[in-house]
């Protein structure tokens, strides 16, 4: 039994900060109060191997318990983990710099995600050279996403680059794939700032399974902003819907963007 009060923030379970050659491996956590894990700080050269994290919905109070939470670290490898949840189950926040994912199972959450990025007035955000491999999205809202704020004064500048989904498995749920260029916003008006954000190299290559029929028959949602740069290609992109029939919806994509949906009824275009 876990107790909750509003008058606490909920705290992190592990907290890596500023901190080098840290190994964690075979542990299981449970029942986070918020974050199981997070690395910040320009922590560099982190392991996680071998883990299971489980917040199951019967034992938590709340949905928000996150896997792990990544900002400004480099050289972070994590491998054979079990993540069962009800959010996040794994997020590169601003400053992330090569991070290796493999053989990741994530079960109930909300995906792996890039941001959201891009929030704060005049702010920097940058994720480069991240590369998934080997994940199984199990009754996930997306298997795998990218959160960007919306352009203008109000928010900041956002460059992704160099990332690879490799190997994705996608049990049930929703979206195989979800890029959101608005995030945050309730007002269509405020989508249409200009935007500066670069989202370059960013490859879905292998991608298998199946999704609900939540949405069928689409099957991923890519919104991109009409101004900034976007470079995202989609290589045999094999999911499946219930109908049988695929769509991927997409917004301000041309063939100059690079975008390639192969073994689909569907190509996106503007």
């Amino acid at each position: 039994m876990r107790c909750h009060s509003s008058s606490y923030a909920q705290p992190t379970l592990v907290y890596i900060n500023n901190l080098n050659n840290i190994n964690i491996t075979k542990l299981h956590f449970k029942n986070a109060p918020k974050v199981f894990h997070s690395v910040t700080g320009g922590s560099s050269n982190v392991v996680y191997d071998t883990l299971t994290l489980d917040a199951t919905p019967e034992n938590v109070r709340s949905n928000s318990e996150e896997h792990r939470q990544i900002r400004q670290p480099q050289y972070v490898t994590i491998k054979n983990i079990k993540v069962t949840n009800q959010d996040d189950c794994m997020m590169f926040k601003p400053g992330v710099d090569y991070m290796t994912i493999t053989n990741i199972t994530c079960t109930g959450s909300h995906g792996i995600l890039v941001g959201s990025l891009g929030g704060g007035a005049g702010s920097t955000n940058t994720v480069t050279n991240v590369y998934v491999t080997k994940a199984t999205m199990v009754n996930s809202t997306k298997a795998v996403g990218i959160k960007l704020y919306q352009g203008g004064s109000s928010h900041g500048i956002v460059t992704i680059r160099n990332m690879t989904f490799n190997g994705v498995m996608v049990q049930g749920r929703e979206y195989a794939a979800q890029i959101q260029s608005c995030y945050g916003s309730a007002l269509t008006m405020d989508c249409n700032s200009t935007s500066i954000n670069t989202v370059n190299a960013v490859y879905f290559i292998l991608n298998l399974g199946a999704t609900s029929t939540e949405y069928d028959p689409v099957i991923a949602d890519l919104d991109f902003p009409a101004a900034g740069m976007y470079n995202i290609y989609l290589s045999n992109f094999n999911i499946k819907c219930p109908t049988g029939k695929v769509d991927v919806l997409c917004s301000n994509v041309d063939g100059n963007m690079g975008l390639l949906v192969q073994h689909q009824d569907k190509v996106c275009g503007k």
